[in-house]
């Protein structure tokens, strides 16, 4: 058991107390029996894929569970939610290319550059058309130039089942997701919302920004909207 996963584990448990939750009531929200849970919950047992997908759909902070770090929501969130569905590539390119100007404003350096570069790199292979139809995991992969067996090596599982989950055939489990955080830095509500653009690495960086190059930034991508006629107040089209 690798230590993201045993501390997300320790947080699990802390959660259901901090919410008065039964073992059953939890078991309930994963859609399993109050036994299964209880093996869950002690490490005898991993927590699979479909179950860690029923924790994220009963709006339970999947992110915090195995990052230590809430899910963040801000504005870039409500511009891609009104913005026409056909004009969201175009957008969410544009929000790169603005945050990524914040960084060299705000003097964001070091490692935690490092990583955020990472994780705009992977938003840049989400809108492009030929991985249009490819899962998560590959375009987390090609971001990272890795090859299915190196990827299986930081994920510490079989090629065979690497390949499994690249495809869409399996859910990764819980263990597989701490370990894509731990040697990575992906949270998992990138995993678990492969059907909608994740902004959650760039909510993170937007949040370091004082709020007056916030408001720079975002006038700017307002202003890029409208050009689009993708303005924010008319809703997904």
């Amino acid at each position: 058991m690798s230590n993201a996963y045993d501390k997300m584990l320790n947080r699990l448990n802390a959660y259901r107390q901090m919410q008065n939750m039964s073992q059953e009531n939890m078991g309930s929200v994963m859609g399993i029996t109050q036994s299964h849970y209880s093996k869950l919950e002690k490490g005898k047992k991993i927590i699979s894929g479909e179950e860690l997908y029923n924790l994220k759909k009963n709006n339970i902070d999947v992110d915090y569970l195995i990052s230590g770090c809430g899910s963040l929501r801000t504005v870039l969130d409500e511009l891609m939610e009104q913005c026409s569905k056909k004009k969201r590539a175009e957008l969410l390119q544009l929000i790169v290319w603005t945050v990524q100007q914040g960084m060299e404003a705000a003097q964001i350096a070091g490692s935690a550059a490092a990583l955020f570069t990472r994780e705009i790199e992977l938003l840049r292979y989400q809108v492009f058309p030929h991985t249009s139809k490819r899962t998560i995991w590959y375009k987390i992969r090609m971001a990272n130039e890795m090859t299915q067996s190196e990827m299986a090596d930081v994920l510490d599982v079989s090629v065979k089942r690497y390949r499994e989950i690249e495809k869409g055939n399996t859910r990764a489990n819980a263990e597989v997701v701490a370990s894509l955080y731990e040697n990575l830095g992906y949270l998992p509500s990138i995993i678990l919302e492969e059907d909608v653009v994740n902004l959650s690495c760039l909510n993170h960086i937007w949040k370091a920004f004082e709020k007056e190059l916030q408001d720079e930034l975002e006038a700017f991508i307002r202003k890029g909207c409208g050009l689009w006629e993708c303005r924010p107040g008319e809703g997904a089209k």
